[in-house]
């Protein structure tokens, strides 16, 4: 796990737990805990973490929100998922030292294991970059 990612938990609050469950992951605020499924290999772990922590840092005290409709379930999950695509791309960049606009955008959704149900949501992060 990289070391902003460790500051991230840490700055949040957030306890990590790994263990045997039936969703890769989840985030409970009411106990500020993220529960990752430990038979995720190393990349989706890292994915599914991210993304927890986005809500965690974006919809902590917005539960009630969440559970109120369908819109804006789906509204706080594309929140968590840019959170996540942010941090990997950036990470991306920093590892590859190549220009954002030089990205083919697809292989760093693969070799990232993001679902192709975020390529308009990846497009825009590096664009924004």
């Amino acid at each position: 796990m990289a070391e902003k990612v460790i500051d991230i938990i840490k700055e949040l609050g957030v306890s990590v737990i790994v263990g045997d469950f039936d969703n890769p992951g989840y985030y409970v605020p009411e106990c500020n805990a993220i529960w990752i499924d430990e038979k995720l290999d190393e990349c989706q772990h890292d994915v599914v973490l991210l993304h927890e922590l986005g809500h965690a840092a974006k919809h902590k005290n917005e539960i009630e929100l969440y559970n109120a409709t369908m819109t804006m379930k789906l509204k706080m999950e594309c929140g968590a998922n840019r959170f996540m695509i942010s941090y990997l791309f950036h990470r991306y960049i920093k590892y590859t030292g190549e220009e954002p606009y030089t990205v083919n955008y697809l292989e760093f959704m693969r070799q990232n294991d993001i679902p192709l149900r975020d390529e308009e949501l990846v497009k825009e992060v590096i664009a924004e970059y």
